[in-house]
């Protein structure tokens, strides 16, 4: 799989599980405030991926109050300022219709991802795809443009990650997919076919007490982003791993508050 690295850019823009920007290896960092429009623009620019997003979606998104002769007047002056900030005029393309962010000169994660996934040949390729992706893209960007990107990577993402841990089942290779489950957790916990793919597997090894701890996590979470209790699949899991402790004369395991997962190494 031919894929450029960030070194292969002089500007790497880190988006999933994080905001940063490097130029030339050195972080994009503020001694005052940071300027808030040039880099609300870049978010959204990031948000269309390379293709970029067009003038008038970003007046509507970015300058929802003004008419769209003065957006595209703003978006211009922004193009500006941001093209300062990042150093190079390049770095920003603008046509008639969109503006985007020059591949050539800049390498983003949430790119690199998809094109990542978008490639994979076998599972080693997919899984290392999928390491890109460390945490929801642009959390704190609220407009309609990042939102939509934003449920776009994250199927992405569990989509791969549970084709991935399907086949690994399949085979029997339960410990891989254990690790594979509690990377993809640690990233973005809020799927509960992941977590239930964990508690099957943590059943399967015997360890009933991991999946009565994967269970009140999921239920938690469940609780805390959807306002909903676990479905009927994942709760029977978590019976049948009580059930099979009792048939073994064993306590039943510890319910009390579940500890966080461990990291892949």
């Amino acid at each position: 799989m031919n894929m450029q690295s960030a070194n292969s850019r002089p500007i790497n823009i880190y988006t999933l599980g994080r905001f940063d920007v490097v130029l030339d290896g050195v972080p994009l960092r503020f001694v005052f405030k940071a300027p808030r429009k040039p880099l609300v623009l870049l978010k959204a620019l990031l948000s269309g991926g390379r293709a970029g997003v067009s003038q008038e979606a970003l007046g509507a998104a970015l300058w929802p109050e003004l008419e769209q002769w003065s957006a595209v007047k703003a978006l211009y002056a922004t193009v500006l300022q941001l093209r300062k900030l990042l150093g190079r005029k390049s770095a920003v393309k603008v046509d008639p219709a969109r503006v985007a962010l020059d591949p050539e000169d800049c390498w983003v994660d949430s790119w690199a991802f998809e094109h990542a996934v978008a490639e994979a040949r076998d599972p080693t390729e997919l899984l290392w795809a999928l390491r890109f992706y460390r945490g929801m893209f642009l959390s704190d960007a609220e407009h309609s443009l990042a939102s939509d990107a934003r449920q776009r990577l994250r199927r992405t993402f569990f989509r791969s990650v549970l084709q991935l841990g399907s086949g690994y089942e399949r085979i029997g290779d339960t410990q891989s997919a254990i690790d594979l489950y509690l990377m993809a957790l640690e990233a973005d916990a809020s799927c509960e076919d992941v977590h239930r793919g964990l508690m099957r597997c943590l059943a399967q090894e015997g360890q009933s007490s991991a999946v009565a701890a994967a269970f009140l996590r999921c239920r938690a979470m469940l609780a805390r982003h959807f306002g909903t209790e676990p479905s009927a699949p994942t709760e029977k899991i978590y019976r049948e791993a009580c059930s099979n402790r009792g048939a073994l004369g064993l306590p039943p395991p510890s319910v009390g508050p579940a500890p966080e997962y461990a990291s892949m190494s």
